[in-house]
C-alpha cells in the first residue's frame, strides 16, 4: 500500500504565494527589450510558488504531472511529491523518497506513470507499483499515444519499452528498441514513433530498429517534442549560444526555425489556449502563439515570481494554469487571473467610468480624462477631443457610428478612417456636440435617447435634441436602460426609478424605496426581474416586489451575464468594495463572491462592467476601475470536490459512498469533511453547499459557508440523501457529491426484557438471600460464640493438662524421687557383711538410673527450664537437648535476636504451647529425618509477627501430602497452633531439606 511521510507538512492556501518583490521604484527604470518587458500594471497575484520551505523533497523540480482527482505530483532531484492544493506530501513508498525522478505522466485511465533513475513505476488504486522489466534502466521520457493511449517509456541509454494491455486490466512491457543511443524524449507522429536523441537528432523507431531522419536544418541535439491542436510537432533542441533552440516541424524533414532569443529550450507544453510555452535552460520562460512571441518571464521582469531563469519542465494543467519546475522550486502563473492594464501615464485618465465594444469587436473606454480604444497592438490608444472631458456613456447609431455623451456634452456620428495621422474623426471633419452633461445613451424602439443631467431625458432625432417629453420634471437622471423595447427605465440621482414606455413617463408603486438615493446602473427585465445598482446596495425587482440583494455597498455597475455555455446567468457587480459575482440557488437563496485586491485588481474601486463579445468558450470580462482596466478570465471549469472525512463512531473510507453506510443502533450522526480543489481558487475561498434530505426527499438539513464540515446529528431511524457541492471563486459549482445513509430503527428490546427478567430474579435471589444472610449471620453468630466457646474449652482443657501435668511432675520430684533417696540412703546403712560389696554397687546405681529418669519425664512434664532461664533460652535448651539424644552425630545452630526476650508478650500458655510444637518438630527430625544439621531461629519481624523457623537438610517427606497424612504428631502440632491462634507450614529448601514455620502475631 500506499506509503505517505508529511514533510514539513503545512496547510496552505492553493497558492502559495511567496514572492521575491524587487524595490518598485528601481523596478519601474529597469530598461528591458519589447521583446522581454512584462508589463508593470501586471498582477503579480498570478504567480505563486511552492519550495523546500513548504515540502518539497528538493527544490530541484524535473517533472509536474496532475491526475484525474485534481492532485498535482512533482518529480524531484530527491524523490517525489504530492500536492493536494493544500499541503506538499513526500511518497516515501518504494523508496520513491531517496530516487530522483525523470518525468511524470498521467494517463486517462487514471495512472500515474514515473520514470526515475532506477527504473518505472506506476501508481493505482492507492499503491505504487515498479514496472519491473524496467528497473536499474534510467527513464526520463514517456509518451501516452491520443490514438490508443499506448504508452512508451525510454532511457537514457537506448532502450524504449512499450506498454501493452492485457486481460483483467493488467499489462505486459515490450522492449522495441535497444540501441547505443543517449535518448532525451520521445513522441508520435501518425503511426511513427519518434524519438529525440543527443548527437543523431530525430529517430523512428521501425522493426525495433531506429531509422535516421535527416532534417533541415539540421539538428543534432533534441531536448524536448510537444504536438499543438493540429497534430504538428514542435521540437526543443540544445544550442550553443543565445540564438533560438525552438523550432516548428513542418514535415519531419522541413524545420522552420522560430526566430526568438530562447537559447537552448528544455520543456515544450500547449494550453487550452492553443499558447505554447517554452521552458529554456537559463532564459527563463516563453510564451508563444502561432509562430509568434508574446511575453516573456524570467526572475527579473516578474519581480521574483519566478524565482530561476532555468526552467526544467513546464506543465499545463486541467485548468489552464502553467506551472514550471526550476532549480529553486516550483512557481506557477495563472493567466486567468485579473490582468490589469494602464490606459494612460496620467492618473485621471485611469479612472475608467464606463466601456463599451462596437459591433466591429473594437473596445472603447471613457475615463475622467479622455476617450480610448484598443488598437491594433492590443494598446490603448486616446482619441483626439477628448482629453479633458470625463466620458460617461458611449454608443452606436444606425450607421456605427460613436456617440459619446460626456461632461462637457453629447458627441455624435464619430467615424473610424484609415487616416495614419488621425484614426478617429467626426464625419465630414466638424465636431458634432451639445455641450451639456450627458449621463447615459439608449437606443429604445428604434429613437435614441440621452440622460441630461440637470435638464432630464432627451429624444436625439436629426441631429437635434428634444426635451418636450411628458413629466420632464425629472432632470437628474444618471443611468437608462431598454428592457426588451418595452419600457425604458429611467435611474435618478434623487428621485429614485422611473418608467417610459414610448408615450408616458411612469413610476411603480412598488419602488418608493429607491427614492432619494442614487440608481447608478439598471439590468433584466420585468418578465424575470430588473437588477437596480444604487449607492446603498443592490436591489431586485421581481413579481411586484422589491427586494435588497446585496445591501451597504455603493453599486456603481450591474450586468446580468450568461455564460457562454449557457448553464449559468450570474449577475456582476461593480463595486466601491471590488467585483462581487451574485447567482441564484433554489435551495440557498443568493450566493456571492468578490473578486477584489487579494485577488489581483489594482484597486477595490470598480466603476463599469464590459462582456467581451468573442467566439472563445471562455469568457472575458473587462472592469473599469480608479487605476486602470483589469481584464478578466472567467474560467467556467469545473472544481473537483472530494471526500477527507467521513465520521460516526468510526472513520469510514471513501469507497464506502458506493454502497452507502449503514449506522448501527445506537448510532444516530454523521459527520463529513470534504474539500474543493482548484488551482485558481483559495482553500478559504470555497463555498460548500450541504443538503440533507430523508426518505421523503424532504430537506431535513442544509448549510452552505466556507467551512468543508457539516454534521448530521440526532436523527430519527431511517434512510437519509446527502448532497454537497462546492462553488469556486467564479462561483462555479462541482459536480455534485452525492451518498445515501440508513440509521437502523430502536431494535426490539430483548435484551432490555431478558435483563429485565434477570434482573427480577436477581431481586427476588437477592431478597430470599438477605433473609439467608440473615439467619446465617444469627446461626454464624451462635457458631462463632459456640466456637469461641469451644475453643476456650480446648484451651482451658490444654492448661488443665499442663497442670495436670506440672501435678504429676510435682508429685514425682517430691514423693518419688524422695522415697528413692531415702532407699539409697537405707542401701548405705546395710551391714557390709551381709552384702557383697558388688551387689551392693549395683543396685546404688540402678537406682541413680530411675531417679534419673524421672527427672526427665518430670522435666517433660513441666519444663522447668521456661520458668529458670526464659523463653529464648528454653527454645535453644530442647534444640541442645534434642540433638544430644541423638544416636548420630548432628549440629545445630540457634539465631536469635538479643533483645527477642524483652519484647516477647507471650503468655505462659502460648509459651509452653510454642515449646511443645518445638520440641515434636525437633523430635520428628531426629528420629525420621537423617539430618546432620538443624538450625533454629526465632525473631519479630516489620509487621510484628513473631516467627519460628526450623530448618534441616535431611530427605525430608512429601510436603503436597502432608494434609491426608494420619500422624498423631503432625496432629497435636496443628492441634496446638489452633489453640494459639498460630499458623504453621512445611516447605522444602533449595538443598532438598524441609523447614518448618510458626507465625503467631
Amino acid at each position: 500500500m500506499k506509503k505517505i511521510k508529511n514533510k514539513k507538512i503545512k496547510i496552505l492556501p492553493i497558492f502559495l504565494f511567496f514572492f521575491f518583490f524587487t524595490n518598485s521604484a528601481n523596478f519601474a527604470q529597469t530598461d528591458l527589450s519589447p521583446q522581454t518587458q512584462f508589463s508593470q500594471s501586471n498582477n503579480l497575484y498570478q504567480w505563486g510558488s511552492i519550495s523546500s520551505f513548504h515540502g518539497l523533497p528538493s527544490e530541484r523540480v524535473n517533472a509536474i504531472a496532475q491526475t484525474k482527482d485534481g492532485v498535482l505530483w512533482f518529480g524531484t532531484e530527491k524523490g517525489l511529491a504530492k500536492f493536494d492544493g493544500r499541503r506538499v506530501q513526500t511518497i516515501t513508498s518504494q523508496n520513491l523518497s531517496i530516487l530522483k525522478i525523470l518525468v511524470l505522466k498521467s494517463s486517462s485511465d487514471g495512472k500515474l506513470w514515473i520514470g526515475t533513475e532506477s527504473g518505472a513505476f506506476y501508481f493505482e488504486n492507492e499503491t505504487f507499483s515498479p514496472v519491473e522489466e524496467t528497473q536499474k534502466s534510467s527513464i526520463n521520457s514517456i509518451f501516452i499515444s491520443d490514438i490508443d493511449q499506448s504508452i512508451y517509456l525510454s532511457s537514457d541509454k537506448g532502450l524504449v519499452f512499450e506498454i501493452q494491455p492485457t486481460e483483467e486490466d493488467k499489462f505486459k512491457t515490450v522492449k522495441i528498441l535497444d540501441e547505443d543511443l543517449e535518448i532525451k524524449s520521445i513522441s508520435q507522429i501518425g503511426d511513427k514513433l519518434v524519438i529525440g536523441t543527443h548527437k543523431r537528432g530525430i529517430l523512428t523507431v521501425e522493426n525495433k530498429k531506429p531509422k535516421d531522419i535527416p532534417s533541415r536544418p539540421s539538428q543534432y541535439f533534441v531536448n524536448a517534442f510537444a504536438k499543438d491542436a493540429k497534430n504538428k510537432l514542435w521540437i526543443g533542441t540544445q544550442i550553443f549560444n543565445e540564438n533560438s533552440g525552438l523550432y516548428f516541424a513542418k514535415t519531419l524533414t522541413d524545420w522552420e526555425k522560430i526566430d526568438a532569443a530562447v537559447g537552448t529550450v528544455t520543456s515544450l507544453s500547449f494550453d487550452g489556449y492553443d499558447n505554447l510555452w517554452v521552458g529554456t535552460k537559463n532564459r527563463g520562460a516563453f510564451k508563444f502563439r502561432e509562430s509568434k512571441q508574446i511575453e516573456r518571464f524570467t526572475f527579473e521582469n516578474t519581480a521574483g515570481g519566478l524565482r530561476s531563469n532555468e526552467i526544467l519542465t513546464t506543465f499545463i494543467d486541467r485548468e489552464n494554469v502553467i506551472w514550471f519546475g526550476t532549480d529553486k522550486g516550483v512557481c506557477r502563473f495563472d493567466q486567468s487571473s485579473p490582468n490589469n492594464e494602464k490606459i494612460s501615464e496620467d492618473v485621471q485618465s485611469n479612472y475608467v467610468r464606463t466601456l463599451y465594444e462596437s459591433e466591429s469587436g473594437t473596445v472603447y473606454a471613457g475615463t475622467n480624462r479622455g476617450l480610448y480604444f484598443k488598437n491594433k497592438d492590443n494598446k490603448w490608444q486616446s482619441i483626439n477631443g477628448f482629453e479633458q472631458k470625463a466620458i460617461y456613456s458611449i454608443s452606436e447609431n444606425d450607421n456605427n457610428n460613436l456617440m459619446v455623451g460626456t461632461s462637457n456634452g453629447f458627441f455624435y456620428d464619430l467615424d473610424l478612417r484609415q487616416d495614419t495621422k488621425k484614426e478617429f474623426s467626426f464625419s465630414e471633419n466638424e465636431e458634432k456636440s451639445f455641450t451639456e452633461s450627458v449621463r447615459s445613451i439608449q437606443n429604445f424602439q428604434g429613437r435614441t435617447y440621452l440622460a441630461f443631467f440637470g435638464r432630464g431625458l432627451a429624444q436625439f432625432e436629426n441631429e437635434n435634441v428634444i426635451f418636450n417629453l411628458p413629466n420632464n420634471q425629472i432632470q437628474q437622471i444618471i443611468s437608462l436602460h431598454s428592457d426588451n423595447d418595452k419600457i425604458l427605465w429611467i435611474g435618478t440621482a434623487n428621485n429614485g426609478v422611473f418608467t417610459f414606455d414610448g408615450n408616458q413617463i411612469s413610476q411603480f408603486p412598488q419602488l418608493e424605496l429607491l427614492k432619494n438615493i442614487a440608481v447608478w446602473s439598471i439590468d433584466g427585465n420585468l418578465e424575470n426581474g430588473v437588477w437596480f445598482g444604487t449607492e446603498q446596495g443592490l436591489f431586485l425587482f421581481q413579481n411586484g416586489e422589491l427586494k435588497k440583494v446585496l445591501p451597504d455597498t455603493d453599486v456603481r455597475s450591474v450586468k446580468i451575464l450568461l455564460s457562454r455555455n449557457n448553464t449559468q446567468t450570474s449577475v456582476w457587480c461593480a463595486t466601491v468594495n471590488g467585483l462581487i459575482q451574485i447567482i441564484s440557488d433554489e435551495d440557498f437563496g443568493w450566493i456571492f463572491s468578490r473578486i477584489d485586491v487579494e485577488q489581483g485588481l489594482p484597486s477595490q474601486s470598480t466603476f463599469t462592467i464590459l462582456r467581451e463579445n468573442s467566439d472563445s468558450e471562455f469568457e472575458t470580462l473587462y472592469i473599469g476601475t480608479n487605476r486602470g482596466i483589469v481584464k478578466y478570465y472567467v474560467n467556467r471549469i469545473k472544481p473537483l470536490l472530494i471526500t477527507t472525512r467521513i465520521l460516526s463512531k468510526r472513520l469510514h473510507s471513501a469507497n464506502e459512498l458506493k454502497d452507502g453506510i449503514d449506522l448501527e443502533y445506537p448510532q444516530n450522526s454523521l459527520a463529513v469533511e470534504v474539500a474543493g480543489l482548484s488551482s485558481r481558487t483559495f482553500p478559504e475561498q470555497f463555498q460548500y453547499s450541504f443538503i440533507l434530505r430523508d426518505a421523503k426527499d424532504e430537506i431535513i438539513s442544509k448549510k452552505l459557508s466556507n467551512d468543508s464540515q457539516f454534521l448530521m446529528e440526532n436523527l430519527e431511524a431511517g434512510n437519509y440523501k446527502v448532497e454537497i457541492l462546492a462553488y469556486d471563486r467564479n462561483l462555479t459549482a462541482s459536480e455534485p457529491l452525492m451518498f445515501n445513509f440508513s440509521i437502523a430503527k430502536t431494535p426490539f428490546p430483548w435484551t432490555t426484557l431478558a435483563l429485565t427478567v434477570l434482573l427480577s430474579f436477581a431481586v427476588i435471589a437477592l431478597i430470599w438471600a438477605i433473609f439467608s444472610q440473615r439467619r446465617i449471620s444469627r446461626t454464624s453468630s451462635e457458631l462463632a460464640v459456640a466456637n469461641k466457646e469451644l475453643n476456650s474449652a480446648r484451651l482451658d482443657l490444654a492448661n488443665e493438662a499442663e497442670r495436670e501435668r506440672r501435678r504429676i511432675s510435682r508429685d514425682l520430684h517430691d514423693q518419688t524421687l524422695a522415697d528413692l533417696r531415702h532407699l539409697l540412703l537405707l542401701t548405705d546403712k546395710l551391714p557390709i557383711e551381709e552384702k557383697s560389696v558388688e551387689n551392693a554397687a549395683h543396685f546404688r546405681t540402678e537406682i541413680e538410673n530411675v531417679s534419673t529418669e524421672i527427672r526427665n519425664i518430670c522435666e517433660d512434664l513441666s519444663p522447668s527450664v521456661l520458668e529458670n532461664i526464659g523463653f529464648t533460652a528454653a527454645l535453644e535448651w530442647a534444640l541442645s537437648n534434642a540433638v544430644q539424644d541423638s544416636k548420630q552425630i548432628i549440629t545445630s545452630e540457634f539465631v536469635c535476636d538479643e533483645k527477642t526476650e524483652e519484647i516477647i508478650s507471650f503468655s505462659p500458655t502460648v509459651q509452653i504451647q510454642i515449646y511443645r510444637i518445638a520440641q515434636e518438630i525437633l523430635s520428628n527430625i531426629v528420629q525420621h529425618s537423617n539430618a546432620t544439621h538443624i538450625k533454629m531461629s526465632f525473631e519479630k519481624n516489620q509487621e510484628k509477627v513473631f516467627n519460628l523457623m526450623i530448618e534441616d537438610n535431611g530427605q525430608g517427606f512429601d510436603i503436597s501430602k502432608i494434609q491426608t497424612v494420619k500422624s498423631r504428631g503432625l496432629a497435636n502440632i496443628k492441634a496446638r497452633a489452633n489453640l494459639i491462634e498460630a499458623e504453621v507450614f512445611w516447605q522444602k529448601d533449595s538443598d532438598g531439606g524441609t523447614v518448618f514455620l510458626l507465625s503467631k502475631s
